[in-house]
This record gives structure tokens, C-alpha cells and sequence, in this order.
């Protein structure tokens, strides 16, 4: 028992210490990232984001919004997660093809199941973000998440300024910027590299899996959007694990957030559809058949990940 315990403790302890690296690996290119973005668009742009108000950015702020897509790419994707996602692999002396997978052609089964899974968790997900929505804090804390709420509408204001688009070729650049991007870099950062560490510590698929989705979704700061990007990164783990390659997932992201841009691009336009406006709310026969579809394909391709394995073994 005792062995057990030190060894348990040993683990624990290997896993923090190469986290920590991470997390100081996570700080030290996202602060050169944005100290380089702030350069450019200081120059390009005359915006200065040291002594800048973003509760003031308008939709006429032309400027400042390609400044800001500018500060994001480099700064919060390139910087924070992708370089110290390619990084990380050679400092902890693992093979990065094997963590990331990105060698690895999925087949194209794995691909459908990943697209099929963009629109079949989309009630579910909806629900799940309509229950964090609906979360009280104790009546002691209220003060506390009157300051959360005021600071996730701004923050969600600002969004849709952000994504606003009045041409195509704006559209375009919206998608690459908001769904191409963070597809690529927290794709390779928090289920190439988290996950992966994660499994290889502790040899559990759903302890990674877990680990690396409350991970994902604390970091993109929103305490009442925390449910879904939780469920989100939970699908995005599995579907890693079970297709052995970063692209499904990947794919899985980027159609997700792509489909939100849409929705802001072709909702002004389409009123009478009731599923593009910000409060609609499924029924609650979508959100079960949506969680059931859900649990069946990520079965079946748990299943049939399992029968492939087997035949490679046959084979040999």
C-alpha cells in the first residue's frame, strides 16, 4: 500500500512539475505574441492595446476590430497555444507525430462521424448552455456575479462586434480568424499535447479526457459558457482518441466555430428563422434524441476503432 501511495505521489508529482513548464512555456510566448502583435498593429494600425478601453470598440471601429484579429492570431493563438503545443514535445523528450498525430491520414468514416457529430451535439450543447445560463450564485455572492455577468456581457458584446461582417471576403476572414485558427492551435495544444501527456502519466483515457476539457474550457474564461465548451472539449477528446488523429477533431472545431460566425453573418438576413436568433432554446425532444445520437456514435466509433485494432492485430 505503501509502494502504491508513493508511487501514486511520484506521478502526481512528474505530471505538475512538466505542467508547470507548460503553463510557463503558455505565459512567456503568449506575452510575446502579444507584445509583438501590439507592435505591428501599433504600427499598421496606430492602435495601441497597452491604454486601450475595449468596452468602446463600435462596429464603425474598422481599425481597431483588424487590429484586434491581428492580437488574437498572434497573440492568442500562435503565442499561447500552438508555439509551446510544438514545443513542449522536445522539452519533455517525446516524439511530437506521436503526441499530436498530425502524420496519421483518418480514414473516412472518421471524418463523416466527426461532421455528423457537429450538428448531432448541437441541441445538447445549446441545453447544457442554457443551464449554465440559468446558474445563481448563493444570495451572499451576489455582488460577485452581478461583476461576472456585466463583465460576460461586455465580453459577449464585444464578440459580436468582433465577428460582425458586412462582405463576403470579411466573412472569409472572420472564419479563418475565429474558426481556423484556434482549431489548428488549441486542437494541437489541449488534445495533442494535454491530453496526450495526460494519458501517458496516468494511462487513463477518460482521466485525460476530463482533465484536458476542464482545461479548455477554463481558458476561455467565461464562467457561464463553462458547461458547453466543457461537453465540447469532452467530444473533441474522444473523438482524438478513438480516430488516432488530430484532424477529425480539428474539423469538428473548426465547423463549430464556423457555424457560429455564420449564424451572426446570415442571421440579420434570415429573421424568420427562429434557430438563428441569439435565445433560441430547443425542445426538449431535440435535447434527448441529441444526447442519445450523441452516446450511440461516439459508441460506434469506439466500437469500430476497437474492430480495426483487432484486424491490424490479426494482420500481424
Amino acid at each position: 500500500m505503501k509502494l502504491s501511495n508513493y508511487l501514486r505521489e511520484t506521478l502526481w508529482l512528474q505530471y505538475f512539475s512538466k505542467i508547470l513548464i507548460l503553463i510557463g512555456m503558455v505565459l512567456v510566448f503568449g506575452g510575446l505574441g502579444a507584445f509583438l502583435s501590439n507592435i505591428i498593429c501599433l504600427q499598421v494600425y496606430g492602435v495601441d492595446f497597452t491604454s486601450f478601453d475595449f468596452n468602446s470598440i463600435k462596429k464603425e471601429d474598422a481599425n481597431i476590430i483588424a487590429a484586434l484579429k491581428v492580437f488574437q492570431t498572434l497573440g492568442g493563438g500562435i503565442g499561447m497555444f500552438l508555439i509551446p503545443g510544438l514545443l513542449f514535445p522536445k522539452v519533455i523528450n517525446y516524439d511530437i507525430n506521436t503526441m499530436v498525430m498530425y502524420s496519421r491520414k483518418p480514414a473516412a468514416y472518421q471524418i463523416l462521424t466527426a461532421l455528423a457529430l457537429v450538428f448531432i451535439t448541437v441541441p445538447a450543447i445549446s441545453w447544457l448552455y442554457q443551464i449554465n445560463q440559468d446558474m445563481k450564485f448563493p444570495e451572499m455572492w451576489s455582488d460577485f456575479e452581478m461583476r461576472i455577468r456585466a463583465m460576460e456581457n461586455q465580453a459577449a458584446a464585444l464578440t459580436k462586434v468582433f465577428v460582425s461582417a458586412d462582405t463576403f471576403p470579411m466573412l472569409l476572414l472572420n472564419i479563418f480568424v475565429v474558426a481556423l485558427v484556434p482549431a489548428i492551435c488549441e486542437e494541437v495544444f489541449f488534445r495533442g499535447i494535454l491530453l496526450q501527456y495526460t494519458r501517458y502519466i496516468f494511462d487513463k483515457e477518460w482521466v485525460a479526457i476530463i482533465i484536458s476539457s476542464l482545461v479548455f474550457s477554463g481558458f476561455h474564461g467565461q464562467f457561464y459558457g463553462f458547461l458547453p465548451r466543457l461537453a465540447l472539449g469532452i467530444v473533441l477528446g474522444f473523438v482524438f482518441l478513438k480516430t488516432a488523429s488530430i484532424y477529425p477533431p480539428l474539423i469538428l472545431h473548426f465547423i463549430n466555430n464556423a457555424m457560429a460566425v455564420l449564424m451572426v453573418y446570415w442571421g440579420p438576413h434570415l429573421p424568420t428563422m427562429a434557430v438563428f436568433s441569439e435565445n433560441y432554446v430547443f425542445s426538449w425532444y431535440w435535447v434527448i434524441l441529441s444526447f442519445a445520437a450523441s452516446i450511440a456514435v461516439c459508441y460506434w466509433l469506439q466500437w469500430y476503432f476497437k474492430q480495426s485494432l483487432y484486424t491490424q492485430f490479426k494482420r500481424k
